[in-house]
Parts: structure tokens; C-alpha cells; sequence
């Protein structure tokens, strides 16, 4: 039987950042008072959102 991923409320995903780039976003968080993980979601439904954004100005043939 198949699952419907809409149902799921949060999922995961393991990604290799760079140690240097994590402990400036730890830093950052602390220094703001906010959560890297609520920053880095942020950040990627951010960049998500510039990317369609990008796509829709291109003109269509």
C-alpha cells in the first residue's frame, strides 16, 4: 500500500554542510535568538521561492 506524502506533516533530510558555514549559522541564531533549524528552513523556502519566481520571468517561446 502507498503512502500519501501530503499527509506527513514534517520530513527530514540529512545535507553535508560545510563546518564553517554551520557554525556562522549557529552564531548568527544565537546572537538573534532563533533556531538554525527555523533559519535554515527559512532560508530554503527563500531561495525556493526566488527560483520560481526566476523561471516565470523567462520569456516562453
Amino acid at each position: 500500500m502507498r503512502q500519501n506524502h501530503d499527509q506527513e506533516p514534517n520530513a527530514s533530510i540529512s545535507a553535508f554542510i560545510p563546518k564553517a558555514l554551520f557554525e556562522r549559522v549557529e552564531a548568527l541564531c544565537k546572537a538573534k535568538g532563533l533556531d538554525p533549524k527555523e533559519f535554515i528552513f527559512d532560508a530554503i523556502s527563500e531561495k525556493l521561492a526566488n527560483m520560481h519566481k526566476e523561471k516565470r520571468r523567462k520569456p516562453r517561446l
